[in-house]
């Protein structure tokens, strides 16, 4: 019998599936540990050792937080509250289980918060389920504004059978158009409105569009994912303070611990339905082993005082700065390039330009512009600094990273 890994994918997955599946010839024991060691290896060596990993939805953790994560905790299966377990053994994990969502709210300045998701799209979806119903309408920003998957019908909300409808976006400004929102919402009448991108130059106007939301009878959830090591040092902004009623956010990019999920909101009410919406409703076992990581993460988030954060948001500066000295197009410039550890480059062909930086060593991701026509593939390069500035990079670093990235796609 002929076997394909993924017939549905499209032609150049499958073409790549093919190739490394014809490289799998020994699928004993012992042939497969040396083929995971070998992958490893070289993983380690080309991304970790030898690449500038400027990918903004990634990073490493702290030597504290690495001490810390133990994979016979992660091996084992852990459902239910402290106190009434499904499974006998496992009293001292409930210092985990209590520890880190104490933590992470008090961190948050949030009265709850729920870390049990195993990643930010699973928290959005216990969002969706717990605030939504089957043929509801969610309101979210364009995929060209940083929309993520887990906010459009493709993910999450099309397991949830909503209907998902394009905020109104002002590009000029980065954020929602404020003049459009109050007879869009009237129009569309949403259950749910969802801010927050995976590209993020500039602070939303959260203070007026939960106005907006609030008068149309809609819950206002920010998905701070990518700026939630931000958040959480108390820069960039401050969403639930400022009126959103949900935070979500992944556990790793800019916050730098394990992955994961997390939900919190001020809201009792609301916390009962978020938490049980991922349980007993999406998630039954866990990994609690993330959990010691993520808590040691956030305390160190807690003493640290914001300095990782404001290091991360001049390194974005002086590398948007150093880009656009070289010539490129960099998104922002008349703003100060950017507010957050992000930074948007504008090369006309992103995909293309990610694959020749990788092949130079140089990691990074293709993103829609906000200022892209509709069904335009890719123009922009974004940019995160959050893992070269844990690794220590400074201002000679960037600009000779700059100049580099000058010498593949401009000369």
């Amino acid at each position: 019998m002929t076997q394909e890994l993924a017939p549905w994918a499209s032609p150049v997955a499958r073409a790549r599936i093919a190739e490394v599946a014809a490289e799998l010839t020994d699928l004993s024991p012992e042939g497969v540990s040396e083929t995971v060691r070998r992958a490893l290896d070289d993983h380690a060596r080309s991304f970790d050792r030898e690449g500038i990993v400027l990918y903004a939805g990634t990073n490493v953790m702290s030597p504290a937080a690495q001490a810390v994560s133990e994979a016979l905790v992660s091996g084992r299966p852990s459902m239910g509250w402290p106190g009434e377990k499904y499974q006998a053994g496992l009293d001292h994990l409930d210092t985990l289980e209590v520890l880190a969502p104490t933590i992470v709210a008090r961190l948050l300045g949030a009265r709850f918060a729920e870390v049990r998701s195993h990643s930010a799209t699973m928290a959005n979806l216990a969002v969706y389920t717990a605030v939504t119903e089957p043929g509801d309408t969610i309101a979210v920003l364009p995929e060209r504004a940083g929309g993520h998957t887990s906010h459009h019908a493709v993910g999450a909300p099309g397991v949830r059978g909503l209907r998902v409808v394009d905020l109104p976006y002002d590009s000029g400004a980065y954020d929602v158009d404020l003049d459009a929102l109050p007879g869009f919402l009237d129009r569309e009448r949403p259950r749910l409105v969802v801010i927050g991108a995976s590209l993020l130059l500039f602070p939303h106007r959260v203070g007026a569009i939960a106005e907006a939301v609030a008068a149309a009878g809609a819950t206002l959830l920010y998905d701070a994912s990518h700026m939630a090591g931000l958040v959480a040092a108390g820069r960039f902004q401050k969403p639930l303070a400022e009126g959103a009623q949900i935070l979500t956010f992944s556990t790793y990019k800019s916050f730098g611990g394990p992955p994961g999920g997390v939900i919190a909101t001020d809201d009792e009410g609301l916390a009962e339905r978020l938490s049980t919406a991922v349980f007993p409703g999406l998630t039954a076992n866990y990994d609690a082993g993330r959990l010691a990581p993520l808590a040691v993460t956030a305390a160190e988030i807690m003493a640290g005082g914001g300095a990782y954060a404001d290091t991360c948001i001049a390194n974005a500066r002086l590398l948007a700065a150093a880009l656009a000295e070289e010539g490129f197009t960099v998104a922002g410039a008349d703003r100060g390039f950017t507010d957050s550890h992000h930074v948007a480059v504008d090369v006309g062909d992103g995909r293309a330009a990610m694959a020749r930086l990788a092949e130079a060593g140089i990691y990074l991701s293709a993103i829609g512009l906000p200022w892209q026509e509709p069904g335009e593939p890719d123009r922009g390069l974004r940019i995160g600094t959050q893992e070269v500035t844990r690794r220590g990079y400074g201002e000679d670093d960037l600009r000779k990273t700059a100049a580099t990235m000058a010498d593949v796609l401009l000369r």
